[in-house]
């Protein structure tokens, strides 16, 4: 088959990529009249059904029914994308992302995700999805204040200069020398660790019982740590905004049990992760198209990812965009380009100050 793509002549090439351009406008068939129309060249619709008719045999086409248009199939799109497509300079898109995250100096982090998803779906009117870099900062100092009768607040300041912190239920008591055991106990073997380090330093010592911790201390201590182990910024999570978009381009009952498959896809963050993650080990963007994406096979949605970088240009996130397969790439690949760059620039200045880690 590679090889028949391969001697395509330029007329076919030209019919074929007025076809693709007309079924990404309109998400329906295209007919020989409506190519012979939009075609640059002088060709008669029995020329042009001829030409179909070559590109279905060769995989890139095929016909919902007999008597209608074509519809590149996933190969066909593939094709497309690899070969044909011409991406747009983004001018559109840049002034309206530039303009509304130039004002996101001083937003944390969480803060920042969520104005970037939801513009990447606005423009887009697709699903936009990002998955949030893992922190694991290095610890600097750690403080514990009781609060009311049975709730500790743990503080944890990070090499970076962030704030965390977490409340616990515990039986100490305020003025307890416990709490300066806990304390000493805890900088002692905490500082200087990461926290997913500082978290298996507890666990261990828990488990194994080597600590000099009185009950009460060490039940606080196995509360903080389910605490931070459970916590997002550890585990890693993902921001998810636009899904509704995907329902106006649904025609029959039988495409939205589909994709009522991929909203429950969407929904298990672990898969959706997993997704992410093993994207952004990958450079540069990357376009799966249909079932090319094992979890996305059942609703023929397409998937275009690009991964973003700390300020010591490592990999540490993805961000992107879900939509139909006649999705307008030429327009959204740069879209979810230039939006990794802006998300690297606003991160790097957030988490790391522009300092090389």
């Amino acid at each position: 088959m590679g090889d028949k793509i391969s001697d395509l002549s330029a007329r076919s090439l030209e019919i074929f990529r007025e076809l693709v351009d007309a079924y990404i406008e309109t998400g329906e068939a295209v007919g020989s009249r409506l190519l012979s129309k939009r075609s640059s060249m002088t060709l008669s619709s029995a020329t042009i059904r001829n030409i179909m008719a070559d590109l279905e045999d060769m995989g890139l086409l095929y016909a919902e029914h007999t008597s209608a248009g074509r519809i590149p199939t996933e190969y066909g799109l593939r094709f497309f994308v690899n070969e044909l497509l011409e991406i747009s300079d983004f001018n559109n898109f840049k002034n309206d992302l530039v303009s509304n995250l130039i004002n996101s100096e001083g937003e944390n982090t969480t803060e920042i995700f969520e104005k970037v998803i939801s513009i990447l779906s606005g423009l887009s009117q697709c699903a936009g999805i990002i998955s949030a870099p893992k922190t694991n900062p290095i610890i600097r100092k750690i403080d514990f204040i009781l609060l009311g009768q049975d709730q500790l607040l743990i503080i944890i300041v990070s090499d970076t200069g962030q704030v965390e912190n977490r409340i616990i239920q515990t039986s100490l008591r305020a003025g307890s020398s416990l709490m300066e055991q806990l304390s000493n106990y805890t900088s002692n073997k905490l500082i200087g660790h990461t926290l997913s380090e500082g978290i298996k330093i507890i666990e261990d010592e828990l488990l194994e019982y080597k600590n000099d911790l009185d009950s009460a201390s060490s039940e606080s201590l196995k509360q903080g740590v389910e605490a931070w182990k459970n916590d997002d910024s550890i585990s890693g999570t993902m921001f998810l905004k636009g899904r509704a978009n995907l329902l106006e381009n649904i025609d029959n009952v039988e495409e939205l049990g589909d994709l009522r498959n991929l909203f429950e896809i969407m929904e298990t963050k672990n898969t959706m992760l997993q997704l992410l993650n093993s994207a952004a080990k990958a450079d540069g963007i990357q376009v799966f198209i249909g079932s090319e994406n094992p979890y996305f096979k059942v609703s023929g949605c397409s998937l275009i990812l690009s991964p973003y970088k700390s300020n010591d240009n490592r990999i540490i996130g993805a961000i992107g965009i879900i939509g139909p397969a006649y999705m307008k790439y030429r327009e959204v690949i740069p879209l979810v380009n230039y939006t990794s760059k802006i998300i690297s620039k606003l991160l790097n200045k957030q988490i790391w100050g522009g300092r090389k880690k």
